[in-house]
């Protein structure tokens, strides 16, 4: 009975690692995909790679969604100037 305990601990021992072994992998190639992308995005742009950079670029190209969406629902002063800030936000960042 002891050697049947034994196999089936030995076994589960094994799907786990298998199992954490597999997620150490997807994550650490995942990793290495979004840091590849990341820096050719900051690259093409002429950002830095810091979060602040990420985080107003993220920023500009909401306040240039917001601006088209506002210019579709039909106000026109508010999608405007919606737009004026983003595509001058996103330009201040990138030059």
């Amino acid at each position: 009975m002891e050697d049947f305990f034994n196999w089936i601990g030995t076994q589960l021992g094994a799907a786990i690692r298998f199992i954490v072994e597999g997620l150490g992998g997807f994550f650490a190639n995942f990793d290495d995909a979004l840091s590849g992308f990341f820096n050719g995005l900051t690259g093409e742009l002429g950002l830095g790679t810091s979060l602040f950079s990420l985080l107003g670029l993220a920023l500009g190209l909401y306040l240039l969604f917001k601006g088209i969406t506002t210019l579709l629902r039909g106000s026109i002063i508010g999608g405007l100037l919606m737009t004026f800030i983003g595509l001058t936000f996103l330009g201040w960042m990138i030059a």
